[in-house]
């Protein structure tokens, strides 16, 4: 039966179209452009970018609206597994010109999900067993928990 739940949700991830990767991500601000599945390293990959009507820019320093956009870069962001696939996400975001603080990264339109659940597991076993369940560095868990 294992066998068989795998088939299936190996079939089902490779036909769903980057909209349904939206709609699972459930970033609402935010749609899937592309996406890759590595069956063999259970890897899953989602590109995003902000949605047209969503292109509100906020500086980073002092959270005000910024005007102008600099420059375009890629961030890559550990998610929370989808199936028994390790999920990263690459996010598109922009440097912006601040009124105020100059050129400056955006904030980042989305949640910390991915840091909020690594912060729970170590209210309840050692940052060790922590390392090993998500596949993270020491210092990184150890940062996350502050």
């Amino acid at each position: 039966m294992v066998g068989f739940t795998v088939e299936l949700e190996s079939s089902i991830l490779g036909r769903m179209r980057d909209n349904d990767w939206t709609q699972v991500l459930g970033w609402p601000s935010c749609k899937v452009y592309r996406h890759e599945i590595h069956e063999a390293g259970k890897r899953l990959k989602l590109w995003v970018r902000r949605k047209r009507a969503n292109k509100q820019l906020v500086c980073s320093g002092c959270g005000k609206p910024a005007g102008e956009i600099v420059a375009s870069y890629e961030r890559e962001v550990r998610d929370l597994p989808c199936f028994e696939y390790l999920a990263t996400i690459i996010v598109e975001l922009y440097r912006v010109r601040c009124p105020d603080c100059g050129v400056k990264a955006e904030k980042a339109p989305f949640g910390k999900r991915f840091e909020d659940v690594v912060g729970q597991a170590c209210e309840s076993a050692a940052a060790s067993g922590v390392t090993l369940q998500f596949g993270l560095a020491a210092g990184t868990v150890l940062a996350i928990d502050q």
